[in-house]
């Protein structure tokens, strides 16, 4: 490889802001120091024939580099992937995919087999967890190499400085999300007010801005259910988004969505010292492993099998220090893997499996 490697990255970059947009502009940020041959295609979203048009920009951007990276589309999007991966392939570029989401790793859906063939045995497959390595390499078994790159290194720092939670506190139970019924914002009203009416008194605070109309629905039935104990906050950002994880102790994401790999907002949550109330979806096991975290099945019987948990107990300043210890775990794992990522990407050895 050369002394300067070409390096052509390809994804969205922000806006809009979600966590693949993050983990790529933050990745590249880093690589542009080392790099300067470092070249970011961005294919953010847009209509039919503005994601063709990235698209071939993106594959004319493609001969002559040594290494390609693509953030992986999780619906039909994956097949401009393969049409990107088929250059990068036939121009002798190492190929790296970054997968973010678990929707397509329940089988193996016709644009994955392509995507994976296109690619090649030498390609390297990124996910976001350990437990995602493991359901990538059963169900595509011709997989071989498949590094992990965590995404806590993707949360703001200073919620580390948020207070830890003090002994014997009423619970404050906080949501944000971009509010979606699949991501539990009916069962986190259900959660609050059943609490209430054991006999344990605890504030609802919900943030972010809904999404579809059922999420107005529950947004109503907080105000009108829990009174005073409610307080919806809206789109937060910056010091609004600080004081909401500084005001809550334990964050409830109930969330069944689809693409559901490892939430950044766990990751917040878990900074700032709150005790996280989520489900088995996704890698969620693996993130919040070690902490005071309460996990149910699924969101169908998240308040069923939470309630028992919280009727009757206060808040604890030892769960707050554990929850921020995973993610201090997590960040540690993260700087580590993005010194490896940074090396291999300029080198020939591949990325530890």
């Amino acid at each position: 490889m050369t002394a300067h490697p070409r390096v052509v990255m390809i994804g969205p970059l922000p806006p809009p802001i979600d966590g693949q947009s993050m983990v790529l502009s933050h990745l590249a940020s880093h690589l542009r120091v080392h790099l300067p041959n470092l070249i970011v295609a961005d294919t953010a979203a847009g209509g039919l024939w503005a994601k063709l048009a990235r698209t071939v920009r993106a594959c004319r951007s493609i001969p002559g580099s040594d290494t390609v990276y693509v953030a992986v589309k999780a619906g039909h999007g994956m097949w401009l992937n393969v049409l990107m991966v088929l250059v990068a392939r036939r121009c002798g570029a190492r190929i790296f995919l970054h997968h973010h989401s678990y929707s397509y790793l329940h089988g193996r859906p016709a644009r994955m087999v392509a995507l994976t063939r296109a690619a090649g045995p030498a390609a390297q497959h990124i996910v976001l967890a350990r437990s995602m390595a493991d359901t990538l390499r059963a169900q595509f078994p011709e997989i071989t190499a498949v590094p992990v790159i965590n995404n806590a290194g993707l949360v703001d720092r200073s919620l580390l400085r948020v207070p830890i939670k003090a002994d014997g506190a009423a619970p404050v139970l906080g949501h944000l999300s971009n509010l979606y019924v699949d991501k539990g914002i009916g069962e986190v009203v259900d959660l609050a007010v059943a609490l209430n009416r054991a006999g344990t008194r605890a504030r609802l605070i919900v943030a972010g801005p809904p999404t579809q109309a059922g999420c107005m629905h529950h947004l109503a039935r907080a105000a009108r259910e829990l009174g005073d104990l409610f307080d919806y906050r809206g789109r937060v950002t910056g010091a609004a988004k600080h004081a909401f994880f500084e005001d809550i102790t334990h964050f409830v994401f109930p969330s069944s969505y689809l693409h559901e790999s490892v939430p950044l907002v766990l990751h917040e949550a878990m900074a700032a010292g709150a005790v996280c109330l989520s489900t088995r979806r996704g890698s969620i096991p693996e993130q919040v492993a070690g902490g005071p975290a309460v996990l149910a099945a699924d969101r169908d019987t998240f308040v069923a099998e939470v309630l028992p948990v919280l009727v009757g107990t206060s808040v604890s300043a030892a769960a707050s220090v554990q929850s921020r210890a995973v993610f201090t775990r997590a960040l540690d794992e993260f700087d580590q893997q993005l010194r490896e990522f940074v090396a291999h990407t300029t080198a020939d050895s591949p990325l530890h499996s």
